[in-house]
């Protein structure tokens, strides 16, 4: 018997990139990436991409998406409330200035357990702390498979790294966090990547810094991606539309986000 598929759930990442120092081959460009703690249910153990579901308390009327395709606004303050919260960067500006690791710390000692918690809602933690939360560009749209028991709709920003600040994980949801050169980790991961965060890396490392990876995107149409699940004999592979730009990955060394057989 099929079970009725269920609705996904709202929710947002983002990739957060630098440039670093120059790697010989994938240039200078690099992503921090996030690993869950491993006995989360949901792709625990996994490098991922900050973020996290959507809260209805993150949309707001007047959050600056309005120049943004239908599909991704209301979700910039949702996303960037996820990177505050589970790496302690502030992307946007304290008083209409740049913030500084001093001042990041002092936010993060002084909110960051709060909003973690909901003891304080987005809207008072950004007023009452001057926040203004920064650009960052819709990069890319996944839905999941109806096959799978647990299912996302998930909107991937990017955004690049707030100058001078230090990510500092939960130590909660997330135990580490790593500057990694995006090609490297594909070509280096080992079941610790789920299939649309190797595919999103994949297609970043297109880039060989952060000038050109903007470059890219602005020239680049965003084609919404539900995977196709085909099941084989030996394996279950997954197939997206040309359309959508990515290129093919070997899908053996990915990871599922959790078991399809419980739920």
């Amino acid at each position: 018997m099929t079970n009725k598929a269920k609705k996904p759930i709202d929710s947002a990442s983002v990739l957060i990139i630098r440039d670093g120092e120059a790697h010989a081959r994938h240039g200078t460009l690099q992503i921090l990436m996030a690993r869950r703690h491993k006995n989360i249910k949901f792709a625990g153990g996994a490098y991922v991409f900050p973020g996290g579901k959507l809260d209805e308390a993150d949309r707001f009327e007047d959050d600056g998406t309005g120049d943004l395709p239908e599909d991704f606004r209301g979700f910039r303050y949702a996303a960037l409330r996820e990177v505050f919260e589970e790496t302690g960067l502030i992307i946007g500006t304290k008083d209409g200035q740049p913030v500084n690791e001093t001042t990041r710390k002092m936010i993060d000692r002084r909110y960051r357990a709060a909003v973690l918690e909901r003891r304080i809602s987005l809207s008072d933690f950004l007023d009452q702390a001057g926040i203004s939360f920064g650009q960052c560009y819709p990069f890319a749209h996944w839905i999941t498979p109806e096959a799978y028991p647990v299912r996302y709709n998930t909107r991937f920003f990017l955004c690049v790294a707030p100058a001078g600040q230090i990510p500092d994980p939960d130590g909660h949801e997330i135990t580490g966090l790593s500057w990694i050169y995006p090609m490297t980790l594909v070509e280096e991961s080992d079941g610790v990547l789920m299939f649309p965060t190797m595919m999103n890396l994949k297609m970043l490392g297109q880039a060989k810094s952060v000038s050109e990876a903007l470059e890219i995107l602005a020239k680049r149409d965003i084609v919404t991606v539900t995977p196709e699940v085909i099941t084989g004999d030996k394996m279950r592979f997954r197939k997206i539309p040309d359309s959508a730009g990515y290129q093919e990955v070997d899908q053996s060394r990915t990871r599922a986000a959790i078991d399809m057989n419980k739920g």
